[in-house]
């Protein structure tokens, strides 16, 4: 059985990402942090697909809960084929109107969870010989150009890009692949830049056909990508 954990699922595009894995045929583990309305609320959108999904809370930034809501999906069903790294805080301030707790929760958010979640989960993939990660990022997270109203953002952004391209260096030979997908300003943002091109935002449905691609065949010798899905925008 192909089974999955999303993190922050609960809603957005974390929730699109788990129902499109649960009409792939994955079992999918639905993790929350707070959002348990919104989470019960994805599992019945998901449970007509693929009724062995479950509910998971958890604050994959902290490892005791990563190690938890990991060992849940492993003792339901032996195994975890893919991890899809989505949970992650966004502010849209200056940096020094930026408190100490929102710069550390947007690090720990977006970076620390993946680093916990991604080195839990290839503990089991190394077993089978086989798995999948997918991070989310964003577009521009490779340039390290100045980003004065999202700089935590970015630099856990452009961390989790280099970790992806570790994590792919190290597994390789252990049949794990690695890659990030970064959209450009979804239509689900909370923060649309000004000077936006009059070009569409990022559907999340453009995302989930990213997705679609790096589980199928077809990519299966690609690790280390990140495949931005912006329209050709990049942030200045």
């Amino acid at each position: 059985m192909k089974t999955a954990l999303v993190t922050g699922s609960a809603k957005g595009l974390g929730r699109t990402i788990a129902v499109e894995l649960a009409m792939e045929g994955y079992a999918v583990c639905v993790n929350y942090r707070k959002s348990e309305k919104f989470a019960e609320e994805t599992l019945r959108l998901i449970r007509g697909h693929s009724p062995q999904s479950f509910l998971a809370q958890g604050d994959m930034s902290s490892f005791k809960d990563v190690e938890r809501v990991i060992g849940l999906i492993v003792q339901k069903f032996g195994s975890i084929s893919l991890l899809v790294n989505n949970a992650g805080d966004f502010i849209f301030k200056s940096l020094a109107d930026t408190s100490e707790e929102e710069f550390r929760n947007v690090i720990d958010s977006n970076l620390i969870s993946a680093f916990l979640c991604s080195r839990e989960a290839v503990q089991h993939m190394r077993r089978q010989k086989a798995g999948s990660i997918v991070n989310i990022g964003c577009a521009g997270c490779d340039s390290l150009l100045p980003r004065p109203m999202t700089t935590p953002y970015y630099i856990a952004k452009s961390g989790l890009l280099m970790l992806t391209r570790q994590l792919a260096d190290d597994e390789w030979q252990n049949g794990i692949r690695v890659n990030m997908i970064s959209p450009g300003v979804l239509e689900t943002s909370v923060a649309v830049p000004k000077g936006m091109p009059e070009a569409r935002l990022t559907r999340e449905s453009d995302m989930i056909n990213a997705l679609r691609f790096l589980l199928s065949e077809s990519s299966s010798h690609i690790s280390g990508a990140n495949i931005e899905v912006s329209g050709g925008w990049r942030p200045k």
